[in-house]
């Protein structure tokens, strides 16, 4: 079985995905004082955003000087927005990257394909934290932190991905420090996944604009209605505000049952032969099990990548990815393993 539920075996549910658009009408919802799940991630910081400030690295400089179609992934790595190579990376050390120019009307994922895993330990990269950001002048910036979680120096090929919106809207001002959520309605078709960024604006002369997507989270209402939660954090040092840019990811590479999980316990799956290695998944959840008066809340907790050298001596990307329950009623749902 191609799935191993590191809890327990799960079974594997394919189901067929539709590429329907959001029912018209749909309207974002903005609950400021909504309350919020839990941000920690297992085996992170609890404020990813305190990381110590890292000079940030160009991505763009990284892959024009290497000529993207040299990398060595796979044929299909020009579907990719770009690639590049990390470099080595130490055991718990992060870097910081930032894609100049960035699309305004786009979503961006980042995905890993870590090389240099030895038969004594295998290669872990994380995706631990992105934001955005607009420079004076209007230029928007796409940031990312990875960091080498694993036990062995290694390095990875950095998969830098995007998705056009589908939906957009202003997200009004926000001060340094404060937060708003959202919630988008109706986030049909079941099987798709959402991915959300922001194009900040209102960056001065003296300081830009930085907003980040500090939590996503799926739920179901009690009438059934799947919703798409997210929050929004101003996390430069002036107020501001931008444009959500809202993604739909319907690509299926699987999908399947997440069994039944009581309030705040989580579970993890590993995702083996990640196949082809500059492929970048975009998880969702499809929550199932709300009652007549609660909610199911699910969201995706964590991932990573890892490369592990197999008893046969070949090389091998495995995806890791842990949900967790963050609402308050025990319920399921379906693990969407959605890609770009």
């Amino acid at each position: 079985m191609k799935t191993t539920n590191l809890a327990a075996l799960a079974v594997l549910g394919a189901l067929s995905l539709t590429g329907c658009g959001v029912d018209a009408g749909d309207l974002p919802v903005d609950d400021s004082n909504a309350e919020q799940p839990s941000q920690v991630l297992p085996g992170t910081s609890a404020d990813t955003a305190q990381e110590a400030e890292l000079p940030a690295l160009d991505g763009r400089a990284a892959a024009a000087e290497e000529g993207v179609r040299g990398m060595a992934v796979t044929p299909g790595l020009m579907g990719l927005t770009s690639s590049w190579y990390s470099g080595s990376v130490a055991p718990g050390a992060t870097q910081h990257w930032q894609w100049n120019n960035a699309s305004a009307t786009s979503a961006y994922e980042v995905g890993l394909s870590p090389t240099g895993a030895a038969t004594t330990g295998p290669c872990q990269f994380e995706v631990t934290r992105t934001w955005d950001v607009q420079q004076y002048g209007g230029e928007r910036e796409f940031h990312f932190n990875i960091k080498n979680v694993g036990s062995i120096t290694c390095g990875t090929n950095i998969l830098l991905d995007s998705q056009t919106r589908t939906s957009t809207w202003a997200t009004g001002g926000i001060d340094v420090g404060a937060s708003k959520t959202w919630t988008w309605n109706n986030a049909n078709p079941l099987t798709a996944s959402h991915i959300v960024g922001v194009a900040p604006s209102g960056a001065t002369s003296g300081n830009p604009c930085q907003l980040e997507v500090t939590n996503t989270w799926y739920t179901q209402q009690p009438d059934g209605e799947r919703e798409f939660k997210f929050t929004v954090k101003n996390v430069g040092a002036i107020a501001c505000q931008g444009d959500i840019q809202l993604a739909r990811v319907s690509n299926s590479a699987s999908s399947w049952a997440t069994g039944t999980l009581a309030p705040g316990a989580t579970k993890s799956w590993v995702w083996n032969n990640a196949n082809p290695l500059d492929r970048v998944y975009a998880p969702g959840l499809s929550p199932a099990g709300a009652s007549a008066s609660d909610t199911c809340d699910l969201k995706v907790s964590r991932t990573y990548y890892q490369q592990k050298i197999n008893t046969d001596g070949t090389a091998e990307r495995e995806y890791y990815l842990t949900i967790q329950n963050v609402g308050s009623l025990s319920c399921s749902g379906t693990l969407l393993l959605n890609y770009l």
